[in-house]
Parts: structure tokens; sequence; C-alpha cells
């Protein structure tokens, strides 16, 4: 099996970009009918903003893109590495400063941080997961998003036996 370890990243020189959509219209009320593929589902803000609570936020939604980007790192990576992993949880809270969107206040509307955390069960032992929590880090699309957006995230890893 060969691995590719987190200080010497690929290099295939050849792109192969994917791109994906999701459209969205204003179902009022401060909530947004989303279509991706052939799933839809619906932004809302809850009522004490104004909404309707029909749905996740905007951020929610964000913070659940995140955990679901980082499984599936897990997993892949997991698979590439020939580690067996019997479970992944994922658990990410974000905190805003409201001001940002409020417009009341000179500082971003994004997260001004970040915490994630990853608990993977397996039979492995931790100190043996090192290549596995790198390359997951570096690969999970999302992570990136939010680390080169230069918000703090603080991650860590709790590893159960099987």
């Amino acid at each position: 099996m060969t691995t590719t370890t987190a200080t010497t990243p690929t290099t295939d020189p050849t792109p192969r970009l994917a791109s994906f959509t999701a459209t969205g219209r204003s179902a009022g009320s401060l909530s947004t009918a989303v279509s991706a593929r052939q799933f839809g589902f619906v932004v809302a803000e809850p009522p004490s903003l104004g909404g309707t609570d029909e749905g996740a936020n905007p951020i929610e939604y964000v913070l659940g893109a995140l955990d679901g980007c980082v499984t599936v790192v897990v997993e892949t990576v997991a698979a590439e590495l020939g580690i067996a992993v019997d479970g992944v949880a994922t658990e990410a809270t974000g905190t805003l400063d409201i001001r940002g969107f409020a417009g009341t206040a000179d500082v971003s509307p994004h997260f001004q941080t970040l915490t994630l955390t990853i608990t993977l069960t397996t039979a492995v032992p931790e100190e043996e997961l090192g290549e596995l929590k790198a390359q997951v880090l570096r690969r999970c699309p999302l992570f990136n998003l939010v680390r080169d957006a230069g918000v703090p995230i603080e991650e860590t890893w709790v590893v159960q036996a099987a």
C-alpha cells in the first residue's frame, strides 16, 4: 500500500475540476427554497430574527456542511490508508459577532471562531492515526475554506475503541 504523507502532497499536474450548483428562490419571511441536483431544502431564520423557522439558518447549514465534508474525507482517507473506521461523529460550532451582519460595527460578519470535534470509533490506536488526521485536514474542502478565510479553528480528535 502506498500512502501520501501530509508533508509531501501529491503533485498531479492535470486539473480535474468539478462544478456544483445550487439554486435558491425567496419563499418570503426570510425563507429560501433551495435546490441542489434532485434535492430540495429550506433555509430559514428563526422567529426571533423575523423568520419562519421552516429549516436551519444559513450558518447552521454551513456548519452541517462542514460536518458532512469532514466525515466524507475521513471515510475516504481511512479507506485509502487501510484504516478500519467503525464510526465517525462530528460537531461544529461557529461563533459570529452579529454586529457585522447588522452593520453596527466594523467587524467581519463571518465566523470569529470555529470549534470542530471529530470522534472516530476504530480499533487502531490513536498514536497510529497521525497520517489520517493530517490528510483529512489538508484535503477537506470546507475545512480549508473556513481556515483560509482566516477563521481560527480549534479542532479536537476523540478516538474511541471499536
